[in-house]
């Protein structure tokens, strides 16, 4: 009996270093906020974002990182919209994960199909990300950790 006893305690044990070490990477925090936009010829929208994000498990590698913006505009009876991923893999991450502010410039350009931006109102919203795990090198990895914040939609002024 003795020795179940002990097994137990250690299994509990065990148990509770394991949901800790969850619960401290659960808690990890990334913020976004986004700086005022600049059009380029009509075509392009160029978003200064800046992301501050956790520092991840230190036997992870920062893998991937970035942001995912959708510029929206009123434009007559039409609408004219964008989205694009700024950001990328390892090593062309545009910012680090270590609870500090990171500056970096998003550009959205303008879908083919549809007109192009102007100056006036628009409606930017989007999400940042950034991904940790094991680099296998050549390009390859695998992500085993996230950290993810949302931009909610938000009118800027374009000029």
């Amino acid at each position: 009996m003795y020795k179940s006893l002990r097994f137990m305690a250690a299994v509990s044990t065990t148990a509770c270093v394991l949901s800790t070490a969850a619960a401290s990477t659960a808690s990890a925090a990334m913020t976004a906020s986004l700086g005022a936009p600049s059009l380029s010829a009509r075509v392009a929208v160029n978003v200064p974002v800046t992301v501050s994000c956790d520092p991840f498990d230190p036997s992870l590698t920062l893998v991937e990182g970035g942001a995912f913006l959708t510029v929206e505009q009123a434009s007559g009876r039409s609408i004219a919209h964008g989205s694009n991923f700024s950001g990328g893999f390892v090593p062309d991450v545009p910012f680090v994960c270590d609870s500090a502010p990171h500056k970096f410039t998003a550009t959205v350009v303008a879908d083919t199909s549809g007109p192009p931006f102007h100056g006036g109102s628009a409606i930017i919203s989007g999400s940042a990300s950034a991904g940790a795990g094991i680099d296998f090198g050549g390009g390859g990895f695998q992500t085993i950790a996230s950290q993810v914040a949302a931009i909610a939609p938000v009118e800027v002024k374009l000029h």
